[in-house]
């Protein structure tokens, strides 16, 4: 899929762009089989689909078994598949503008209803990917994720204001750079397949899932092969 100039222009201009259907059913499926393989190889029991309120449920009250999933996911090959994957490439290439890696390091984020303890609050990437500031992040939802479900928060136009001292802190180890709150929020609620790339100076945020289940979303990241990175982000894989 080649990105249109006023896509591009979109970009530059709000360090977001959104993807209507940029992701094919069938890799999300695959994706969410693995998922439900890992819960039945650790957990013990079998749900026939991530969106099921019995699953959230029994995560919920299966605190190490959370902990297992967020720190074991990460580490299966299927993650580096769906990153290399050329719906998501091609158009990060496009807005670099030559080629790209993609970080080895790729969160499987489970947000589970009413938790926030491991909710994103406000803040930018490159705190925590550093590196280089044009790197690109790469969310996609597992399952529709409108404003009940947890959809992600974004400050258009955030990323000008180049890096940011995160200053404040919530929920005892959530770090945000106050005096930023002025600025215009748009919600960005997405339906499954979507996708969504923004700089890593963008002001985002996550809101708290208010649903009965549990959202899912992966964040693959990408830099222009030419620009420094950060060695905790893992290593670099040409795409």
């Amino acid at each position: 899929m080649r990105l249109t100039e006023s896509q591009r222009q979109q970009y530059r201009r709000d360090g977001f762009l959104l993807i209507r259907g940029a992701l094919p059913s069938a890799a999300l499926d695959r994706v969410e089989e693995e998922f439900l393989g890992f819960v039945e190889a650790w957990g013990g029991r079998r749900f026939d689909s991530a969106q099921s309120e019995d699953l959230a449920r029994f995560l919920l009250g299966n605190r190490e078994l959370e902990r297992k999933l967020y720190d074991g996911i990460r580490d299966f090959p299927w993650l580096v598949e769906f990153g290399k994957s050329r719906e998501i490439a091609e158009p990060v290439a496009e807005l670099l503008g030559e080629p790209v890696g993609l970080m080895g390091k790729i969160p499987f984020r489970i947000d589970l209803p009413g938790v926030t303890r491991e909710l994103a609050v406000w803040h930018q990437d490159y705190r925590y990917v550093m590196g280089n500031e044009e790197i690109v992040t790469a969310w996609a939802p597992l399952q529709e994720t409108p404003y009940v479900r947890g959809c992600l928060m974004v400050m258009p136009g955030s990323h000008e204001m180049g890096v940011l001292e995160h200053d404040a802190m919530v929920l005892g180890k959530r770090h945000f750079p106050s005096g930023v709150f002025g600025r215009e929020v748009r919600y960005v609620e997405m339906q499954r397949g979507d996708l969504l790339l923004f700089h890593a100076l963008l002001l985002h945020s996550s809101s708290l899932n208010m649903s009965p289940t549990a959202r899912l979303s992966i964040q693959a990241r990408y830099s222009a092969l030419s620009a420094p990175t950060d060695p905790s982000m893992g290593h670099v894989i040409p795409v």
